[in-house]
């Protein structure tokens, strides 16, 4: 689906590909983030949190734990998003409300941001998220067995980048590591983004955009996967997650995609995957075996 015309102005065009990636759509923006604020400040005085657990060596490789009350829980690891270079995990504790109460651990991981770093080592730091969770997670009552993996906007992308088993082997741990992924309005062909004002601060170059496409590669997932995206989310964020979701389903893989109607690009998250009576969540829980 072509989001410009052929009649279409050199600056028309590039006015409505940024558009694209704004969150100019959504309204009552400040009230929304506000609410997800209190949200998280909620689940701090409700849940336990040992918070700045550090996964590897640098900066902004640390990750926050919301431990189930319960040993051998899986764990639900939730990768936030901000273009590759904003936000925090602290900002996203109300997830908690979605999985702790059903026994599971949730950890919000942070990653090192661009402009600091590049998109391979964002992708380095997440791997080792895992690997850290696969190899300690059991010394914080989680079952190394039962690992998910779940993420928003640029997050959601990361997730297609955790799914793919070709890095597994490369650092030794098992293939199937992540039993299960939630991808959840990402990006998964950056060329769009890439050619977007974006890329005055992201700066990814043409062998960054074809080496962390998932779409620009063979397909090798091997857990089953949700892929899902607020329906009042901009046509590239729609486009890109219903193309992915035809892609793993032709590549073999187990996926549902979502379109949750209502919802934006905040909302999908706040009231829809953190929420425990929302379809999208308990097709997360579903996912876990909860």
């Amino acid at each position: 689906m072509s989001m410009t015309t052929s009649a279409a102005s050199p600056d028309a065009a590039q006015k409505a590909l940024d558009a694209q990636f704004t969150l100019d759509t959504i309204t009552d923006l400040p009230a929304i983030v506000a609410r997800r604020a209190e949200a998280t400040r909620s689940a701090a005085g409700r849940f336990r949190i040992v918070r700045n657990i550090a996964y590897g060596d640098g900066e902004g490789r640390t990750l926050d734990l919301y431990p189930a009350a319960k040993e051998n829980a899986p764990a639900q690891i939730f990768i936030h998003g901000g273009f590759w270079s904003s936000m925090q995990a602290a900002d996203f504790g109300f997830l908690a409300d979605g999985f702790v109460p059903f026994g599971a651990s949730l950890i919000v991981i942070d990653y090192p941001l661009i402009p600091s770093v590049r998109m391979s080592d964002i992708v380095d730091a997440c791997r080792q998220a895992i690997a850290w969770t696969f190899r300690n997670g059991a010394a914080h009552g989680i079952d190394p067995a039962r690992i998910f993996v779940s993420g928003n906007s640029a997050g959601g992308h990361l997730v297609a980048e955790m799914l793919d088993r070709r890095w597994m082997k490369a650092a030794g741990l098992p293939v199937d590591v992540v039993k299960g992924g939630c991808a959840i309005s990402g990006l998964f062909d950056l060329a769009s983004v890439a050619a977007s004002f974006r890329n005055a601060l992201l700066q990814f170059t043409p062998e960054d955009v074809e080496r962390f496409s998932p779409l620009r590669r063979q397909i090798d997932v091997g857990a089953p996967l949700i892929v899902t995206v607020g329906g009042r989310e901009t046509e590239e964020f729609l486009r890109q997650s219903e193309t992915y979701a035809k892609a793993c389903g032709k590549a073999g893989v187990p996926v549902e995609h979502l379109v949750v109607d209502e919802t934006d690009h905040i909302t999908v998250v706040l009231d829809a995957f953190a929420a425990p009576d929302h379809p999208l969540n308990r097709a997360a829980r579903r996912q876990m075996g909860l």
